[in-house]
This record gives C-alpha cells, sequence and structure tokens, in this order.
C-alpha cells in the first residue's frame, strides 16, 4: 500500500510540476513564416564539462553539421556561461534554429540512417552517447515564440 501511495504521489508532483501544464496559452502565436528557435540546456556533474563536451563534439555534433549542410538546421550555437550563477543552473546552453516551417526541408534519410552513415561503427556511436547522457544530470529544452515589441500583443488573445 505504501508504495501504491508513493508512486501516486509521483505521479501527482510530476504533473503538477510539468511546464507544459502551467504553460502561458500563446492562443495560435506560432507564425508559419517565422524560423523556429529551441533552446536545450545541459548540466553535467562539477568536473565533467570537458569530457562530456568531447563526447558532444565526436557524437553530437557531426549530426548537427549533416543538418546544416542539409538545410534542414539553420544554425546550432554552443554556449556556456560567462560566470557562475545559482539559478537554473545549466553548464551548457544549445540554441538550434530551423528554418520556418513553410519553408522547411525534408531529408530522404531518417535520423537512424543518418547516424548510421556518420557512424560506420554505430556500437562506438552508441557507447558515447550513452556515456554523455549518463554524464547529463539535467536536461531541459525551450522552444521559444518570437515576438513583435513593436505592436501591441497579448498572448491569449488568438492571432
Amino acid at each position: 500500500m505504501k508504495r501504491i501511495w508513493l508512486v501516486f504521489v509521483f505521479v501527482l508532483g510530476f504533473g503538477l510540476t510539468n511546464t507544459n501544464s502551467w504553460s502561458q496559452a500563446v492562443a495560435g502565436r506560432a507564425d508559419p513564416k517565422n524560423p523556429q528557435v529551441e533552446v536545450s540546456y545541459y548540466k553535467v556533474p562539477p568536473g565533467r564539462q570537458d569530457e562530456w563536451l568531447a563526447l558532444y563534439h565526436k557524437y553530437h555534433y557531426p549530426i548537427m553539421k549533416y543538418s546544416i549542410e542539409k538545410g534542414l538546421v539553420v544554425s546550432e550555437q554552443l554556449f556556456t556561461r560567462q560566470q557562475h550563477e545559482l539559478s537554473p543552473d545549466w553548464d551548457f546552453m544549445i540554441i538550434i534554429v530551423t528554418p520556418p516551417p513553410s519553408k522547411a526541408k525534408h531529408d530522404d534519410k531518417t535520423r537512424g540512417e543518418v547516424i548510421r552513415q556518420l557512424f560506420p561503427d554505430v556500437e562506438d556511436y552508441v557507447r558515447g552517447e550513452k556515456q554523455r547522457w549518463a554524464l547529463t544530470l539535467l536536461h531541459w529544452d525551450d522552444t521559444l515564440l518570437e515576438l513583435d515589441p513593436s505592436k501591441a500583443m497579448s498572448l491569449y488573445e488568438p492571432q
């Protein structure tokens, strides 16, 4: 009974803290003519940042480079903090810009096919990605919606 109660509390707690459930309504504000911006944050154990970066550079960056060359992604930028901050606690931030949905290109290959093309030794790729994610203590993504500050606006009124 105690386990069932703990599972219930965990599920309820996760549901209440899920950022999507608390998001502001943007009421149709996404414009298919605007580029899409995604920001990803990564927190890794103290002193392991260089190891995470090496794994990222070896196993993830080639996929992003391929995506940029194919026009699937406009740009990717990798950042770290210039100074220590208490909150939010992250070590790396990646900003990925993709073309507007109305101009998005599609690859004839699946992500798995791209990975196999870039990494013929798939077992090495899997080990590297597992290690990179094992070093990742926290990860979250935000998708940004650009607002035009020169116009009166509401996040709740449909556009």
